[in-house]
């Protein structure tokens, strides 16, 4: 992938415009902000274990008639161990 060449366009013409933001990636590389190339991946790692937290927290606590007498979250753990993390890159 070639990185995005960033820059002020001095187009005249407003449909110029939008035809440069639409070429814009949608995701930037972290060395764009002089990070190192890592960056993004730890960022998306911590994103990924906020959101699947944030999922845990939001379910019901009380643990009546769980599966095999496993509490709400680990019922939920175990789902998310069996189906969610082996599609993660």
């Amino acid at each position: 992938m070639t990185e995005f060449n960033y820059h002020i366009p001095d187009y005249l013409e407003h449909s110029r415009f939008i035809d440069y933001i639409n070429k814009m990636p949608a995701n930037d590389s972290p060395t764009i902000f002089g990070l190192h190339a890592n960056a993004d991946l730890t960022f998306r790692l911590k994103e990924s274990l906020e959101m699947i937290n944030v999922l845990i927290d939001t379910q019901p606590k009380d643990a009546a008639g769980g599966a095999g007498g496993l509490s709400r979250e680990d019922q939920v753990k175990e789902k998310i161990e069996k189906e969610l993390l082996p599609k993660l890159p």
